[in-house]
C-alpha cells in the first residue's frame, strides 16, 4: 500500500493533512506528519507492505484499512530529525552524482 493512501480512521486522521516525510529506499516503511485527534504535526510510522499490491495494506491496519502508529511526542522529534537528515543526504548524493555525470568533479 502506498503510504499516502493510508487514511484511516477518518474520525481521527484529517486526510488533507497527511504529508509523507520519508519512505525507506526499499519502500517497506514510511514516516508522515498529520493532524490526529485535532493535534497538528503528529508523527506516524507504518510498514507499507508491497507498494505494488493494492491488496497488501501493510501494518498497522484496522478493518482492512491502512492506518498509522502515532509516535509519542518524545520520539516524534527524533523521527522528524531523521527524515530531514535523510532528505539532506539524498539531495547531496544526487548533486554529487549530477556533477560526476556532467564531468564536473
Amino acid at each position: 500500500m502506498k503510504p499516502q493512501d493510508a487514511l484511516s480512521p477518518r474520525d481521527r486522521l484529517d486526510p488533507n493533512s497527511l504529508k509523507v516525510i520519508f519512505t525507506s529506499n526499499s519502500g517497506w516503511w514510511s514516516l508522515a506528519t498529520m493532524t490526529w485527534d485535532g493535534e497538528e504535526q503528529e508523527v506516524g510510522i507504518r510498514w507499507n507492505g508491497d507498494l505494488n499490491d493494492p491488496n497488501d495494506k501493510g501494518n498497522p491496519r484496522s478493518h482492512g484499512q491502512g492506518t498509522w502508529f502515532i509516535l509519542p511526542n518524545e520520539m516524534a522529534f527524533f523521527a522528524k530529525a531523521f527524515a530531514e537528515a535523510m532528505k539532506s543526504q539524498a539531495k547531496e548524493e544526487a548533486e554529487a552524482k549530477a556533477k560526476q555525470s556532467s564531468g564536473i568533479v
